[in-house]
């Protein structure tokens, strides 16, 4: 597959939405800009990268003959050109949701392992600079699922992930055996893979219904913020049969337990349904966050809010000219306002959509990517020079293949 990929780069950019169909765009510094694809036989897909030793680090995840999906780990130079790549997993089921680097530059993958009897547990993998394996943790309780979404490395080299479990707190006062089916799960180990016991770190979350954490964010003091979905109902807000989702952020020390300095908030509307998708540091210390909107008649948008540095709003909403968009990712661009990665639906076939928005939230411009068959967007980042790189997912006739695509500041391929 790898000695496909500048075909295939090049016969993915003339189908680019976006537009790159002319011989003058064949400029020899295209090089700069690209599209590139990883993997062999089979699917493989892209959901989170890094910037590593000088190039890139990406995960996802491939299929196997057998049915079964194991972790993708690929790590690339500067220009998308693949060093090496790695599979992990083996006979089991397993499905990598987030990678990050540690303080000693170890490669650290929270990934969703499969059990024998078919529930999910948290495993973390640790891995070497060449991807060798150093260690693994699986944590996961009988009869109990557990499921991750993101994964924080701590100011002291701790290892955090988070998500939800079915082992949910019945000890709360507000406790609901008929609604309250999820709970908020983090579960934290040092970097010798040793968990931290609950009196040092609380692993369960949640309230009166089902909550689910989608991220961890740690502040500069050392506190934490948390942040996901729940169908708990706000302060006031009429009692229905069919509760309404919405987005949450809370404050919490650094032992995981909510602090009373900020309120517990939600964020969205009682006649919408929002679904948390990313957070992420901004510069004045504060943090932004996305997630997708569906109205009644479907239709869904980018729900986008920023947080000041004090855990207040400083503004919330989605961006209501833009329909049928799925968010997956945002961060804050260098040169003001925020960039975030989704896929756009158009006549049953999604496409990759990068977005930028001002500081208020109102788009700038948008960047489509994408072909006749359907492509998934992940995460996003930007680099010293202002340039975009962020992974995704695209269909290729009747398999799929992880993408890294890097664009100018402004979103285009053209050098």
């Amino acid at each position: 597959m790898k000695g496909l990929s500048g075909f295939l780069a090049f016969w993915f950019a003339l189908v680019l939405i976006a537009g790159c169909d002319t011989e003058s765009n064949l400029d020899p510094r295209f090089e700069d800009y690209f599209i590139k694809y990883y993997g062999g036989d089979g699917n493989q897909t892209g959901i989170k990268l890094v910037e590593f030793n000088e190039g890139f680090l990406l995960v996802g995840n491939s299929a196997l003959i057998n049915g079964l999906s194991n972790i993708f780990v690929v790590f690339t130079d500067e220009l998308g050109n693949e060093v090496w790549s790695k599979s992990y997993g083996g006979e089991n089921e397993l499905n990598a949701v987030d990678v990050e680097i540690d303080a000693d530059n170890n490669i650290i993958v929270a990934a969703n392992l499969i059990n024998v009897v078919g529930l999910s547990d948290l495993i973390f993998y640790k891995l070497g600079s060449e991807g060798e394996t150093i260690d693994s943790l699986v944590f996961g309780l009988p009869t109990f699922t557990e499921v991750g979404a993101d994964l924080t490395i701590t100011n002291d080299n701790d290892y955090i992930i988070t998500g939800y479990t079915t082992n949910v707190d019945v000890g709360k006062s507000d406790y609901n055996p008929t609604t309250d089916l999820e709970d908020i799960l983090s579960i934290r180990v040092n970097s010798q893979l040793e968990l931290i016991d609950n009196a040092n770190w609380r692993r369960v979350y949640g309230f009166s219904g089902e909550d689910r954490g989608n991220g961890l964010v740690q502040k500069v003091d050392g506190t934490f913020l948390f942040f996901g979905t729940t169908d708990r109902r706000p302060p006031g807000a009429p009692i229905t049969s069919d509760p309404d989702l919405n987005i949450f952020v809370f404050p919490a020390d650094t032992d995981g337990i909510a602090t009373s300095v900020s309120p517990f908030q939600w964020l969205g509307s009682l006649e919408s349904d929002e679904v948390a998708s990313s957070i992420s540091a901004t510069s004045n210390q504060g943090f932004v966050l996305a997630g997708s909107s569906t109205q009644a008649n479907s239709s869904s948008s980018v729900y986008l809010a920023s947080l000041r540095n004090d855990d207040g709003l400083a503004f919330n909403g989605p961006l209501s000219n833009r329909a049928n968009v799925t968010t997956r990712s945002v961060i804050e661009d260098m040169n003001g306002g925020f960039l975030i990665t989704g896929e756009e639906t158009i006549d049953n076939t999604t496409n990759i959509i990068l977005i930028k928005t001002s500081n208020t939230g109102l788009e700038e411009w948008a960047q489509s990517f994408g072909g006749s068959d359907n492509d998934l967007s992940g995460e996003v980042v930007q680099l010293n020079d202002g340039s975009i790189v962020f992974i995704g997912t695209v269909e290729l006739e009747s398999q799929t293949k992880m993408t890294l695509i890097k664009t100018k500041p402004n979103g285009e391929l053209r050098p």
